[in-house]
């Protein structure tokens, strides 16, 4: 590479990687653009700097998707950032290059099965290295891990309960394809210790603090937040539903009911390609970029002991660009030597509840704890 570049962002061509990218720019850190079409690599770096208003350090790499394609581009470098799902279907050879290139890995996946698949594969390879390998860096589903490491802060508390709610939600592309593809499998929540399957066609009713209209959510995949909490000792129960959006909750329960009627039966391969064909009926096109004060959203995580009870609601809104941030910072300070703790963890896990909050405080995202 012809710059000083340590952080390589696959995928930076669509909706989520052009908002990683504009986040490291803003951050004046310099970062490889990869994928596998250089024009629309350029265009995209074209629109960023347009957004940032002054040019900045990047270069393209034009990378197909698989080890012998990749591992040459990662060489020097530190950091992975990978935006291109569905990841089951797409990143395996990210992370194994990743690994052997001995590259931290972040990517923006919602996607519970893949986390835990790697989890399974991965984690003690990566802790070995002293890597980082931290699926769903996302506001799906790092956001509510934050929130549930400040409600776990209150002596006795063992059970999370967390709603995400979100206003004029905006799912990309890549993002209903992930979400489709989820409901080809079983989506769990954590109870005794335990991953139990949410029921398949489960539409459930959430009451959200500051609303008085009861809302309409899903499990939207499972979410990563059981994953997180798996084996850890503090936490027995953990359950998330998702408010997408009345404006959307129709049509997603559509999808869901023709796929348990047509496709729940199919082998996995059809079954995936049954929802990939879906998700190209239902993209409307690039969303515009979300904003803080249309896509406001919040996070509500509560929680229970055999004597305590405390809840925690973390205002955090614009998700698409907040997930730009987040796998900015989490890079930043992964090359600033700033890692917690190495192997599969959350963000909040591998660098501090405490310390992202104050950072995204700063930068006028988030609410702080009372």
């Amino acid at each position: 590479m012809s710059i000083s570049a340590k952080v390589f962002v696959y995928g930076a061509s669509g909706y989520t990687g052009k908002l990683v990218a504009e986040s490291l720019a803003s951050r004046n850190i310099p970062f490889v653009a990869a994928g596998r079409n250089r024009e629309r690599l350029e265009a995209a770096l074209g629109i960023v700097e347009e957004r940032l208003g002054r040019p900045f350090e990047a270069e393209v790499a034009v990378a197909g998707n698989s080890v012998d394609d990749l591992l040459p581009l990662l060489q020097n470098i530190d950091v992975v950032i990978n935006v291109v799902g569905p990841f089951m279907q797409l990143a395996w050879p990210v992370v194994e290059a990743s690994l052997q290139a001995n590259c931290h890995y972040l990517d923006t996946t919602g996607e519970q099965d893949w986390v835990l698949a790697i989890r399974e594969k991965y984690g003690r390879a990566f802790e070995d290295k002293g890597l980082l390998l931290n699926p769903a860096n996302s506001y799906m589903w790092a956001a509510g891990a934050i929130a549930a490491e400040v409600v776990l802060e209150t002596d006795g508390v063992d059970s999370l309960d967390l709603v995400y709610q979100i206003d004029n939600g905006l799912p990309s592309e890549a993002s209903t394809k992930s979400f489709l593809r989820m409901v080809c499998n079983d989506q769990f929540y954590l109870e005794q210790n335990e991953l139990k399957p949410w029921p398949h066609d489960l539409i459930a009713q959430v009451a959200v603090p500051h609303r008085n209209r009861v809302l309409r959510a899903l499990p939207w995949g499972g979410a990563c937040e059981p994953v997180w909490f798996l084996d850890d000792p503090r936490v027995v129960n953990c359950s998330v539903l998702t408010a997408i959006g009345e404006h959307i909750v129709d049509g997603v329960a559509q999808a869901i009911a023709a796929f348990n009627e047509q496709a729940r039966d199919l082998p996995q391969e059809q079954k995936e390609a049954w929802t990939n064909a879906v998700g190209e009926q239902m993209d409307s096109g690039e969303p515009p970029k979300d904003d803080l004060d249309v896509q406001r959203s919040v996070i509500v995580c509560n929680g229970q002991g055999r004597r305590v009870n405390t809840r925690f609601v973390m205002n955090l809104s614009a998700p698409y660009t907040w997930t730009g941030e987040v796998c900015a910072e989490a890079a930043q300070r992964l090359m600033k030597g700033q890692l917690k703790k190495a192997g599969f963890q959350s963000a909040a896990q591998a660098f501090g509840h405490r310390e992202l909050l104050e950072a995204f405080h700063s930068r006028e995202f988030c609410n702080l704890p009372e």
